[in-house]
């Protein structure tokens, strides 16, 4: 069910699993949460197991890179993003009434 560290037929990646799995969800919670089987999380459970110090490693670097945060340029470019679809949603909503 595994296949480069997804569960196949979905975009959910063994990280995702292991997140929640770490902050002490059951099976059947992160199956309801992410839409999924009892049968692919448990899978995914025992993949994570199978491959944990690999999966460790980069479950670090995706923290870590986290705990970063954007860049500056990204940031200001998210508000600017931000902004402009604001001012559309706006003028759209003045448009209709």
């Amino acid at each position: 069910m595994i296949v480069k560290n997804r569960l196949v037929g979905t975009r959910i990646t063994a990280w995702d699993i292991l997140h929640y799995l770490e902050t002490g969800w059951s099976c059947p919670d992160i199956a309801e949460l992410l839409h999924l089987s009892d049968a692919q999380v448990e899978a995914a459970a025992r993949y994570i197991e199978a491959h944990k110090e690999a999966l460790m490693v980069v479950h670090r670097q995706i923290e870590a890179r986290k705990a970063r945060g954007n860049l500056p340029a990204i940031t200001a470019t998210l508000v600017k993003s931000r902004t402009k679809l604001q001012d559309w949603l706006k003028q759209h909503h003045e448009t209709k009434t």
